[in-house]
């Protein structure tokens, strides 16, 4: 009973989910059956709710679209300024602050309503604004004149000039009180004067300049359009009545957000931008890689504070100094910015600094790929464990995973070189203790198998790959292709065929070419070229994009295991993808005449292919690793192929084939080792295909397919079927088989082939050819077209009468056709008309073709024939057809009347041509009938 409610739970849960979810693997159904009655309900409840929402074959992410960027509007002040200046190329140079007097992304303006500080000083020109309020009110603008004086109504002049705002406001207010009782005021400030300043040096473009009193160093710099390419952002100087009174340093505005040098301008003053002196460069793992002004004495540390100190990812332990020497040529420092002295160190013009970043491979690290939910890179510690990673099936494994076969690639050498083992992964998570809970080395591999050739979420990674191949091609043909439902197959197939012609192309070369050193030069020649020749556009006519496929499924392929995107579709891959970057990593490493540690297995299992040489493998631990044995599988025998050596007589490869028995490799009583380049082939088992089956159709009292056994015969079959009805044809029969379709398709090649040849040939002849090139092309075309109808010549009545020469053994695919009793007799071909005509005893082949009109100016007199209704052809005697009798036109014959190849073209091959498809459209009439 409680078997029965296990089953039960399980196919409640599994028709829970929706149609095209994956389908678990065995061992996880076995593991399901092994909980307990509530564990099971709870994981029923959970995956019979959730998995339907979330299974979906289109449940990727919606793409972010890309944002809209309005134009940036420019205020119509903003545009004065700039179109009052003289227009100068923008600064490329990359120069640290430049960019700061960039034209197009300025929002520098002049303001003439800033408020007006305390201690400005008056002077001709400035206005000044004055509000009488008590017993008179009124307000006054003021202008102070040349001679530095105001008039005020009432009082008269007043000299302000050299007076701070605070000590003009105190004076005027102190004369309105004396004079006007009753009367206060109130002074402030109006529109100031201009004063004229003169922008010298290394600026974009100097001159005079008339400015706001107001006006600092940095708005003199942007009135000027800026710094040339040669002058100095660290070297600013204010010259006033020809002394220097001030310094000014952009870098210390830039970097730290002091200003205190930027002092405001004064009549007449002069802006001196000194050229540029020393520059070092910055660049790699910096927060701000630019190229940088300095000043004498300044270290490497200055520097580094200028770029803002190094990234997260930098590796200061390993820095590159470049720098001339005394005799002006380059040369390398290393240094290590971790010493305090190094970063004390003087820079020099035309430094380089480079900040390397740090290896991106992690010490303390493994990596879970595959059919995990949760793939990556976890950190390792002593003692870690694959029970530690994965700890339970239904946690942290996807459905389809497979829990009976799993890998470890771990290093072996500084080289990089690896060795692989194979695991369990059902005991090493069951059984912590048994010997597949494996313990972890620091930047092990753990590899995670789907079951089968099944995936998860194959929609992702395919998205994946489009946006991968958008980056080279985005336009609408070049991505037409790209629009096939699993790219990422269409990706692997053509990657793994391209490996294939690469080593067919390196096998081909021979020994005179080595000896010579050629191979060498042809393979880098050859593998310099396009990869995919069938991908070339200019032989198959395919887009751009898609011959770049397979260059962008290597690249995926190479990224595998450590790229974070890739790892998180690592489940996506079936099991022959995943597999790929180690299989090639096995075959890279072996060196020096070394065989790859790989073998192959073919024939009767779940995923046939190469797979690694584990340590201690044997014939269990291969076919394990292809998902077991197929249902047909041969257990009693199955052969191991070994190359053993090399034989020093024939210098050739000795090779052995050996028979092996599965029953016993599997039950343990035989290990069987492996080595390298073993290949297993396990066979099925005699006759197992049970779905060899002929279709009989017509009449035959039961018509249908049958299932038939290997050697047997067509009279077997018939009588299976119940015997022909009275009304069957037995002269008419159709008999069609797959094997003799194929030879009549490579014959049509060859006869198209040839017709091409004969064409060409004619047309190069005196003669020349009658057809048009179109018209011969035509025909040519329709001949490739035409479909073979496989038809074998079969005696029907001396197969049923019991004549074993005449019946024959029946094969898979073969179709039996026989139709009611046919009264007519067809002309067809070169006559008046085409037609069918009832079948007497006493009328001719001529008789026939006058009932059909006669024959056509071009018709071939002397090749009429007679298609039988069994598909034979006879052919006139020396005599001709006229003088033949009755006894040679049958009911369902065929008179075809071909056409007159010499007055066509003198092409022989015509008139091949049109008795194949004459025959074939006699074929084609008789089975569409039924």
């Amino acid at each position: 009973m409680l078997k029965f409610v296990k089953i039960a739970v399980i196919a409640a849960l599994f028709a829970a989910l929706p149609v095209a979810a994956v389908t678990p693997s065995p061992a996880m159904i076995a593991q399901f059956q092994n909980l307990s009655p509530a564990e099971q309900q709870r994981l029923a409840k959970q995956y019979g709710i959730e998995l339907p929402a979330g299974s979906s074959g289109s449940s990727t992410s919606q793409q972010a679209q890309p944002e809209v960027l309005a134009p940036q509007q420019v205020s119509a002040t903003k545009e004065r300024v700039r179109t009052a200046l003289p227009v100068a190329p923008a600064a490329t140079s990359g120069r640290f602050g430049m960019s700061m007097f960039n034209a197009d992304v300025s929002t520098f303006a002049p303001i003439d309503n800033a408020p007006v500080a305390e201690n400005y000083r008056l002077g001709p020109d400035d206005i000044v604004l004055l509000q009488l309020f008590g017993k008179q009110n009124s307000s006054e603008e003021l202008k102070v004149s040349r001679n530095g004086t105001v008039s005020l109504p009432e009082i008269g002049p007043v000299n302000v000039n050299g007076l701070t705002v605070v000590q003009a406001s105190d004076l005027i207010v102190n004369k309105v009180r004396e004079a006007m009782i009753g009367v206060d005021a109130v002074v402030t400030m109006g529109k100031l004067r201009t004063i004229n300043i003169f922008v010298a040096g290394e600026a974009r473009t100097p001159g005079m300049f008339a400015v706001s009193a107001l006006t600092n160093v940095t708005q003199a710099l942007y009135v000027a359009g800026g710094v040339s390419e040669i002058g100095s952002l660290r070297d600013i100087q204010v010259k006033r009545n020809g002394e220097t009174v001030a310094h000014f340093d952009l870098y210390n505005l830039l970097l730290r957000g002091d200003n205190s040098g930027d002092i405001q301008l004064k009549h007449g003053d002069v802006v001196f931008v000194a050229p540029l002196k020393a520059t070092v460069q910055a660049t790699g793992e910096v927060k701000r890689p630019a190229i940088y002004e300095i000043k004498s004495g300044e270290t490497i540390d200055n520097l580094l504070s200028m770029v803002g100190g190094t990234k997260a990812g930098a590796y200061p332990q390993s820095v590159v100094l470049e720098r001339f020497d005394s005799n002006n040529l380059r040369n390398l420092l290393n240094l290590d910015l971790t010493n305090a002295v190094n970063k004390q160190m003087s820079l020099r013009d035309g430094d380089v600094l480079t900040v390397s970043a740090t290896s991106p491979r992690i010490e303390h690290q493994v990596t879970l790929v595959g059919a995990v939910v949760r793939p990556g890179q976890y950190s390792w510690q002593q003692g870690l464990r694959i029970n530690d990673l994965i700890k339970s099936f239904w946690a942290d494994l996807h459905m389809t995973a497979d829990l009976d076969y799993a890998l470890i690639v771990r290093e072996t050498n500084d080289a990089g070189d690896v060795k692989v083992l194979q695991f369990a992964l059902a005991n090493a998570v069951n059984q912590p203790q048994s010997t597949d809970n494996i313990e972890l080395k620091p930047r092990d591999l753990v590899l995670v198998f789907n079951y089968a050739e099944q995936a998860v979420n194959r929609t992702a990674l395919n998205d994946y790959l489009r946006k991968e191949v958008q980056k080279r091609y985005n336009t609408s043909d070049e991505m037409r292709w790209a629009a096939s439902e699993d790219l990422s197959s269409v990706g692997f197939n053509n990657l793994v065929q391209d490996n294939e012609n690469r080593m067919a192309r390196r096998a081909s070369l021979g020994a005179t070419d080595v000896i010579a050193g050629q191979k060498i030069v042809d393979a880098q020649l050859y593998d310099s070229q396009p990869k995919r020749a069938m991908f070339d556009q200019t032989v198959v006519g395919v887009s751009v994009g898609e011959s770049a496929l397979p260059d962008i499924m290597q690249q995926v392929m190479l990224k595998l295991y450590y790229d974070k995107e890739l790892l998180n579709l690592s489940a996506s891959f079936n099991r022959t993808e995943l597999m790929f970057p180690l299989i090639e990593k096995l075959k890279m490493q072996a060196r020096n005449g070394a065989s790859p540690l790989l073998v192959r297995v073919s024939g009767e299992v779940k995923v046939p292919g190469e797979y690694p040489l584990v340590e201690g493998a044997n014939l269990k631990h291969l076919i394990t690793a292809a998902s077991g044995l197929t249902e047909s599988a041969y257990l009693g025998r199955a052969e191991l192929t070994r190359a053993e050596g090399i034989n020093s007589n024939s210098n050739s490869i000795e090779v052995r084939n050996i028979a092996v028995n599965l029953e016993t490799a599997f039950s343990g009583s035989e290990v069987f080792s492996l080595q390298s380049r073993d290949r297993l082939n396990i066979f099925p088992i005699p006759d197992w295909n049970i779905e060899r089956a002929i279709e009989i159709r017509g009449e035959v009292k039961f018509p249908g397919r049958y299932t038939i056994q290997r050697g047997e015969m067509l009279s077997d079959v018939i009588e299976r079927a119940g015997g022909l009805s009275r009304s069957a044809f037995m002269q008419g029969v159709v008999y069609t088989r797959e094997s003799v379709k194929e030879r009549e398709r490579l014959q049509l090649k060859k006869l198209t082939e040839q017709l091409r040849a004969d064409i060409a040939t004619k047309s190069l002849s005196e003669d020349g050819i009658k057809t048009s090139p179109q018209d011969a092309m035509l025909m040519i075309n329709q001949l490739e077209s035409q479909p073979p109808i496989g038809r074998l010549v079969l005696d029907v009545p001396a197969i049923l009468a019991g004549d074993i020469s005449a019946d024959i053994p029946v094969e898979d695919g073969d179709l039996f056709y026989i139709p009611r009793t046919d009264y007519t007799v067809s002309v067809v071909g070169e006559v008046q008309h085409a037609s069918s005509h009832r079948f007497k005893d006493n009328m001719t082949v001529e008789d026939y073709l006058n009932l059909a009109g006669g024959l056509r100016k071009r018709a071939d007199e002397d090749r009429i024939y007679v298609i039988k209704a069994n598909g034979s052809v006879v052919i006139p005697s020396a005599k001709g057809w006229f003088a033949v009798k009755t006894s040679q036109l049958e009911p369902g014959d065929a008179i075809i009347v071909p056409v007159d190849t010499e007055y066509k073209d003198s092409l022989g091959l015509w008139a091949t041509v049109t008795q194949i498809f004459y025959q074939s459209a006699v074929a084609l009439a008789a089975l569409n009938s039924f």
